[in-house]
């Protein structure tokens, strides 16, 4: 799969979790499948900084140090409180 591929199936997924119309067992696999998306199009963009990087080195310029981008978590920061929901 190319990273536009990816990226492009990923934001499908993320249009389908947001509808109001998904059951629970297809949103939790759709949400399994759209991480590991996510970490394949994270690795070839690393692939592709780190190539960028070489190339510039090589030619005696200057590499490229963009900085990461802060890591967010799709997962609440505390657990959910769910007693109220029996």
């Amino acid at each position: 799969m190319s990273f536009e591929k990816g990226l492009s199936k990923l934001e499908r997924i993320v249009k389908k979790l947001e509808s109001e119309e998904i059951d629970l067992e297809t949103a939790v696999a759709d949400f399994e499948e759209g991480i590991k998306i996510k970490n394949y199009c994270e690795k070839k963009l690393e692939e592709a900084t780190f190539q960028v990087n070489r190339l510039l080195q090589d030619g005696n310029l200057r590499p490229l140090n963009l900085p990461k981008p802060p890591q967010e978590s799709l997962l609440p920061e505390t657990p959910l409180d769910l007693s109220d929901l029996d």
